[in-house]
């Protein structure tokens, strides 16, 4: 009866933060293509210079989440929380990898396998409606696993993670992209004190489980993850968000009535202004870690002996180039 019980609150669950999210993410492709850049990431970019534009940004990021996976055209992708597939069709079209990504919106599957169709690529690239905690795929068919902008809407990264091992080769390389709360304000979270940018968080999502950076390597390192690199990119993502609000002001008389409604529209450019003062303030952090399946004992494969092959130098215009 207990084991029947916890099912129960479980499919509650994934019902509720799939509802939740999608009340987000179900809103009108054409509106998130209003403010995104081309690639339609809604997540981070990485500036190599205060200078850059989205799109370049845009396609550092990509590059550099590819670099730090080192991806290669034998690689099966998953993407837990893929979004409109930026990264599904970055990895297929610049490295020929099969991906499959995982997302609990309709309209974001339905955009990816769209494209997909349309670019000729509908063989290497699928998007699958499913929650994280509902994924079921071969053991161990993939070899590479990118979450990028998605631990946000996930209560328990141990559940995630430890579901997510399984699907992995040994040796196979994952990268958790995130935001994260410094300990201070998690804690006070834990002990049931309220802050505005928690209420906001989920005011906008729906569901919101911002977790402390340790909490989240912990989760990772408990479920049978070696951490082999983290980066701090919190002032990549303020950067990004002020130029999300700039083309959402540039675009106001296109997406208000014709897209989306005035209040939609507000909810956006206030949360998104608020956004930008979290980063500032470090409320809000952002981090990328690089880890890799480890089984204790077994021979560890030979790592690269420095960072070098994982970092983007500092430059103007668009580092995308894959070598």
């Amino acid at each position: 009866m207990k084991a029947e019980s916890l099912n129960s609150d479980l499919r509650d669950l994934i019902d509720f933060q799939a509802k939740a999210v999608s009340s987000h993410y179900d809103l009108p492709p054409k509106f998130f293509a209003g403010f995104l850049g081309p690639r339609m990431a809604y997540s981070c970019g990485y500036f190599a210079d205060e200078d850059n534009t989205l799109e370049e940004a845009e396609e550092n990021k990509l590059l550099l989440t590819a670099k730090k996976l080192d991806l290669k055209k034998e690689d099966t992708i998953l993407d837990i929380g893929c979004g409109w597939g930026s990264f599904l069709f970055y990895a297929v079209e610049n490295f020929g990898c099969q991906a499959v990504g995982i997302t609990v919106s309709k309209e974001q599957a339905a955009f990816v396998n769209s494209v997909a169709e349309a670019r000729g690529l509908k063989d290497k690239v699928r998007a699958d409606v499913v929650h994280v905690y509902n994924m079921d795929y071969p053991r161990e068919f993939f070899n590479k696993i990118v979450t990028i902008g998605a631990i946000e809407h996930m209560d328990d990264l141990h559940r995630v993670f430890s579901k997510s091992a399984p699907f992995l080769k040994e040796d196979g390389l994952m990268l958790v992209h995130g935001m994260t709360k410094p300990w201070s304000a998690r804690e006070e979270e834990l002990q049931g004190i309220s802050s505005e940018v928690g209420e906001m968080v989920k005011e906008h999502f729906g569901v919101g489980y911002w977790k402390s950076l340790w909490e989240l390597m912990e989760a990772l390192e408990k479920s049978g993850f070696e951490i082999l690199d983290h980066e701090n990119i919190t002032r990549h993502y303020q950067l990004t968000v002020e130029r999300w609000l700039e083309r959402l002001q540039e675009n106001e008389a296109m997406l208000v009535d014709n897209i989306v409604p005035e209040e939609t529209y507000r909810e956006f450019l206030v949360f998104m202004a608020g956004y930008i003062v979290g980063f500032e303030t470090s409320h809000t952090l952002c981090n990328q870690i690089l880890c890799r399946k480890i089984s204790c004992g077994d021979l560890r494969p030979a790592l690269p002996l420095t960072r070098e092959n994982i970092v983007l130098h500092s430059g103007k215009g668009c580092l995308c180039k894959k070598d």
